[in-house]
């Protein structure tokens, strides 16, 4: 039974410290537009949304720039290849993708890349927006170049070249890029308005506002602001060291980046991961085996390149850690630069969605403040 709290959503009986914390987003720590949805067992629980787009409300519709939440939805849909068989992920890449076995490559394997290990996190040659628009320069490049360390044997983050490296696993065993796959298996059938990109009548999306204080100029926490730069910005395709800013044009946003510019709203990234673990009108995404391998730690620690900020990762998800729980042990999912966050966990089949239109930094806590009232709920 659900319980209408306000005209900006709903909450059931129970899950009202997660409503609390939302409130306190706005109130308390700099929120402007976002939004907040929790389903459990297979049924919706939390609904929320409020504040502005710039232009007007923010709607239950409005959709927005999830950065790195792309990453979980793309790992979901070679997860769900790799279920019909059309792909294994302890083969090699080159098994699938024979000019990617080139440089030292050709032992890599699918899991290890979904796990940030080839060593290829940005582009050597430098790459335009009509090179990344076109898809087959950017992994025609990826496959040539020598990684940065012997693949397998050490991980760093690939914040947005992993997109067509597993984007083009995807293709080379199933015939769809991850925005067709998205399309077609998972946004249709669960009716989400969930898409790579946008194009030009996309009137439901809301363009990222001023980032909140102190915020930092990437994603990533590398020293080295050329190297900052050329991971963020896919060398020289757009300004990597202000991603926020080039999130909101159509250098970023008018083709597909399948580690980078999915847009959705929180609501239809709950729903998804709620499909991972739970029927949703009839619909599951993955099997609970599937599940329970996926989210076995494959990367942890000091990465090759960068500070160890805590994280964990399985095949394609982040992982829960100290530094960020979800819903506690055996969460599995994935955040996004500025605040964004969508995750499952496979007990109490639990998935929650949360979006915001001011980006935050390093000290950002609303989204983990969501998560720790959720878990009070549960």
């Amino acid at each position: 039974m659900m319980t209408l709290i306000s005209t900006d959503g709903y909450v059931a009986k129970g899950f009202g410290k997660v409503a609390d914390a939302f409130a306190e987003n706005f109130a308390e720590r700099g929120d402007t537009g976002a939004a907040c949805t929790v389903y459990v067992d297979g049924e919706l629980v939390v609904d929320l949304w409020g504040g502005s787009t710039g232009s007007g409300p923010f709607t239950r519709n409005t959709r927005s720039v999830m950065f790195s939440v792309s990453k979980g939805i793309t790992a979901v849909c070679l997860l769900m290849a790799a279920e019909e068989g059309l792909l294994e992920l302890d083969a090699p890449v080159a098994q699938y993708w024979p000019e990617f076995g080139e440089q030292g490559k050709e032992r890599l394997t699918v899991r290890q890349l979904l796990a940030h290990r080839a060593g290829l996190i940005a582009p050597d040659e430098t790459m335009t927006v009509e090179e990344l628009r076109a898809w087959f320069p950017v992994t025609d490049a990826l496959a040539r170049q020598e990684p940065l360390w012997q693949p397998g044997t050490a991980f760093a983050y690939h914040a947005l070249t992993i997109g067509w490296l597993a984007g083009e696993v995807l293709r080379r065993t199933t015939g769809k890029r991850p925005s067709e796959w998205l399309r077609d298996r998972v946004a249709g059938p669960l009716g989400l308005s969930m898409t790579f990109g946008i194009g030009a009548t996309d009137a439901d999306f809301a363009p990222l506002g001023e980032p909140l204080p102190s915020t930092p100029p990437a994603a990533v926490a590398i020293p080295d602001l050329d190297l900052i730069e050329r991971v963020m910005g896919m060398n020289g395709a757009f300004d990597g060291l202000d991603i926020f800013a080039s999130a909101n044009g159509p250098e970023f946003l008018s083709y597909e980046i399948a580690a980078g510019n999915l847009v959705s709203s929180a609501h239809d990234l709950a729903r998804a991961y709620a499909a991972t673990v739970s029927d949703v009108d009839g619909i599951r995404l993955l099997r609970p085996d599937t599940i329970r391998d996926a989210r076995l730690p494959v990367s942890a620690g000091a990465p090759f390149v960068g500070v160890d900020a805590g994280h964990r990762w399985g095949t394609g998800f982040m992982l829960n850690s100290a530094t960020r729980q979800m819903a506690g042990e055996g969460s599995f999912g994935h955040d996004g630069a500025g605040g964004q966050l969508g995750f499952a966990r496979l007990e109490g089949e639990v998935a929650l969605g949360y979006q915001t239109l001011r980006p935050g930094g390093e000290s950002d806590t609303r989204a983990e403040e969501l998560c720790r009232a959720l878990r009070h709920c549960l």
